[in-house]
This record gives structure tokens, C-alpha cells and sequence, in this order.
């Protein structure tokens, strides 16, 4: 749920800059961007616009913080079998850095041409998202699995 209404204010927040100086929605405009100075560099040629102001994170957040989510719901959801194991495949450490994979290609050639798309740069940080989803939902529920397991069986009934 945190990691929805993050999204939603990163998306909200230029909308919000319109808003009268003083305006409480506006300050907490103010607010999500400083929040965002905190994970992100911020660069107006890396980063998506709305409402003529960039998003508070740069594309590549934005898809990290999209696909995280999404990542959440599908492991609520995913029935057994199969896909319930590709899912604990993705949220292995192999499986993390198979994800980063993408992200660490566009560094390194943003650092070597200087060439950049949002939205590439979305695409890969939507997959790394994923995959750093996966691998805290697979270790929550390995913890939750563990502690069902310590708990004493329940007391016969009369």
C-alpha cells in the first residue's frame, strides 16, 4: 500500500505546483520533491513531465517505483504451480540481478555516449523494480511460512 500512494504522489505532485502559493497541496508538492531529491538525481532530461514540470524522480525511479506495485498485487494473486514458481525464482538473488541486468546496460552506455531515453530508462528500472519486489515479498513470505511453523498446533476441541 506504501508503495502505491508513493506513486501517486510522485504523479500528483507537478499537478499540484499549480496550486496557490500556501496552498497545503501545494507545499506538499514541495514536500514529494524533496523526498525525491533524497533517492534520486533529479535531472529534468532523464525525468517525465506533467502538467509542464518533470516528475520528481527521474524515469527510471518512476518505473522502479510503477513496477513495485504491480509486483506486490501478482504475488497476492498468483495461484500455485508454475507461475507461483517462476515468482519465487524472480525473487531469488539470481533472479534480482538478472533484473538489474537491463538497468546496468543503460548506465553504462549513458556514461559512454551520453545518450538517454526516459523511457528506456523506465523500462529497465520497471524490471529491477520487479525483481527487488519479488525478492522482499519471496523473503516476507518465507518469514511468515517460518513462523507458522513455530507456532504450536492448535488445541483439541471437546
Amino acid at each position: 500500500m506504501a508503495s502505491l500512494l508513493w506513486l501517486a504522489a510522485i504523479l500528483a505532485a507537478p499537478h499540484a505546483l499549480h496550486a496557490e502559493a500556501g496552498a497545503p497541496v501545494r507545499l506538499g508538492a514541495g514536500t514529494i520533491y524533496l523526498a525525491g531529491r533524497v533517492v534520486c538525481h533529479q535531472r529534468p532530461e532523464r525525468s517525465f513531465v506533467a502538467a509542464g514540470h518533470p516528475l520528481p524522480v527521474c524515469a527510471r525511479c518512476t518505473g522502479i517505483y510503477a513496477a513495485v506495485p504491480l509486483a506486490c498485487l501478482l504475488a497476492v494473486a498468483l495461484p500455485g504451480g508454475r507461475a507461483r514458481r517462476l515468482w519465487a525464482w524472480a525473487g531469488t538473488r539470481r533472479g534480482v540481478f538478472v533484473a538489474a541486468l537491463p538497468t546496468a546496460v543503460s548506465v553504462v552506455v549513458e556514461w559512454i555516449t551520453g545518450w538517454t531515453d526516459p523511457g528506456l530508462r523506465a523500462a529497465t528500472g520497471a524490471m529491477l523494480g520487479f525483481g527487488g519486489a519479488g525478492l522482499i515479498c519471496a523473503s516476507l513470505a518465507s518469514q511468515s511460512e517460518r513462523t507458522a511453523a513455530a507456532l504450536p498446533p492448535p488445541l483439541p476441541t471437546a
